[in-house]
């Protein structure tokens, strides 16, 4: 069973009408040449139908073609250009655990690693729109024998399940908007590349946090009508909190600015609390890309840094720009460990001036922090020595 789409009547007519929006948008051979888009996103769109076998599921192109419906409804409420979807069927088979259930082994077009492929945006050239590619998972019932019937279930309800694959493409669409206001506004990478290495650690986190608070502000829009708390994740529990307990209240018309930091601290929490294991590979590989040899040597001019962070936090909310920058009381966290991690792996990537920005951002080294520790533990030690002598 493959992810649930809107359900089909046998109804010849509309089955002919599906046929003809399906050639509208460059599935099969149009029957006009003029239907098809002129866009570089609706001509991505046409070479990923015109590809695909006639035999393959009918059910998987209709999906593609909701998704990309999505997509360009989506890229034009954000005044962005729009990006293609691909929806992507992997045959996976798995052992079963008694503990854990299903555990894939193996699937077709996997990493290494061994875990199922995700939604995933992949970049384009400077100009040219990039990709977003969707996988859905069949289990292979010639290998799994009896047991694909159950974790096809299990399939279908953790990855071929219609919501979250249209919750994980706004996820990836918000990164697309992300870089197009970057390029509509002049940026491009070698402008991030020419940034000092803490600076481009923050740029990189900028566009995580902004993910996460584009995340909760749609969470947000659905509960409204009905003040369901049901629809904001748990992962924004700071926000869920100040919802039970009437801390805050939101409203359709604007966003107060007390409920505006509320939002932003609880993003900061939540993205501290990952910083140090889901992100770090992440600021590693950002870093090397930007340091690989022979690419911006130069520093970036005034006013980039703000810009790439101007970008990131700003927010549509009920059609006017929210700026989120500086909403926030939490502190941001970058790692030491990242640093010494990007060192051991090759301590020339490091130019002179993410030296200093090192430096000038850890401002205690280990012997100064030691020294500090001490002291505050004898003078903890002092106090409650104090108060325990008999009056």
């Amino acid at each position: 069973m493959l992810p649930q789409t809107q359900r089909l009547t046998q109804n010849s007519n509309k089955l002919k009408l599906v046929s003809r929006l399906g050639s509208a948008l460059g599935w099969g051979k149009p029957s006009d040449s003029r239907m098809r888009s002129e866009t570089a996103a609706g001509q991505a769109v046409n070479s990923i139908y015109a590809s695909r076998n006639d035999k393959e599921d009918f059910r998987l192109k209709l999906l593609e073609i909701r998704l990309n419906d999505i997509a360009l409804k989506y890229c034009s409420e954000k005044n962005v250009l729009p990006i293609a979807v691909k929806v992507i069927s992997v045959k996976v088979t798995a052992t079963k655990d008694a503990e854990r259930g299903f555990v894939p082994v193996y699937a077709e077009d996997v990493p290494g690693d061994g875990r199922l492929p995700q939604t995933k945006f992949y970049m384009g050239a400077e100009k040219v729109p990039g990709l977003i590619k969707i996988f859905v998972f069949e289990a292979d019932t010639e290998k799994m024998k009896e047991n694909a019937a159950l974790y096809q279930e299990e399939l279908n309800k953790e990855y071929n399940n219609t919501p979250k694959i249209e919750k994980a493409l706004r996820r990836e669409l918000w990164r697309h908007v992300l870089l197009e206001r970057c390029r509509q506004k002049g940026l491009v990478t070698a402008d991030l590349a020419g940034l000092d290495i803490i600076q481009i650690i923050q740029v990189h986190d900028a566009f995580i946090k902004s993910g996460l608070l584009e995340e909760l502000l749609e969470e947000r829009e659905s509960y409204l009508p009905k003040n369901d708390i049901s629809q904001i994740d748990d992962k924004f529990w700071l926000y869920k909190k100040a919802l039970r307990d009437r801390i805050i209240s939101p409203s359709s018309d604007e966003l107060s600015a007390d409920e505006a930091a509320l939002m932003a601290d609880c993003v900061q929490d939540l993205f501290n609390s990952r910083a140090d294991s889901d992100y770090m590979a992440s600021r590693i590989k950002t870093v090397m890309f930007c340091r690989r040899p022979g690419f911006a040597a130069d520093e970036s001019p005034a006013g980039v840094f703000d810009a790439f962070m101007q970008i990131c936090s700003e927010h549509d909310v009920n059609g006017k720009k929210v700026n989120f920058l500086f909403k926030q009381s939490k502190e941001d966290h970058i790692s030491q460990s990242t640093i010494e991690t990007l060192e051991q792996l090759d301590g020339s990537i490091l130019v002179s001036r993410d030296k200093e920005a090192v430096a000038a951002y850890f401002r205690y080294d280990k012997a100064d922090l030691q020294d500090t520790l001490d002291k505050l533990k004898k003078s903890i030690l002092k106090f409650y020595q104090t108060e325990a002598k008999p009056k």
